[in-house]
């Protein structure tokens, strides 16, 4: 019943921390410094989980940084494109690249899948040991 429990609570989890990762980027969406970046490198995997591409960009100081994002099938970028970067001026490494997907979207979506899933299999398994009372009374 504890494991029960324990699986219950890890899909709500995710996704609190899939929304606490998305806000943090939608702040920095809006607030933070703008520089076009070129694409670098694109991974285009069988597994929409394997669609990622680099891009580098040079912060205000001049220094190199790339940061990795995930790309949807219809939004396919190419090695050497140029793409919005919005990076956190007291942070340089720490950025987004606008219009493309972040770790939070992932985290978030996983959540609610695991949510979905493990919470119908207990309310399943709840009405069907209910049932089986009923049965026995």
């Amino acid at each position: 019943m504890l494991l029960i429990a324990a699986m219950l609570l890890i899909g709500p989890l995710l996704v609190t921390i899939g929304s606490v990762l998305i806000a943090g980027n939608n702040d920095l969406l809006a607030t933070g410094t703008r520089v076009s970046g070129t694409v670098i490198d694109v991974d285009d995997g069988p597994e929409s989980s394997d669609r990622r591409f680099g891009a580098e960009y040079f912060s205000s100081g001049s220094s190199r940084h790339v940061i990795w994002a995930d790309w949807v099938s219809q939004a396919k970028p190419e090695v050497r494109d140029t793409v919005t970067v919005v990076y956190r001026q007291d942070d340089p490494g720490s950025a987004v690249i606008a219009g493309y997907g972040t770790p939070g979207e992932s985290v978030r979506g996983l959540g609610v899948v695991f949510t979905v899933i493990v919470g119908g299999a207990a309310v399943t398994m709840l009405v069907a040991s209910r049932r089986g009372r009923r049965k026995r009374s």
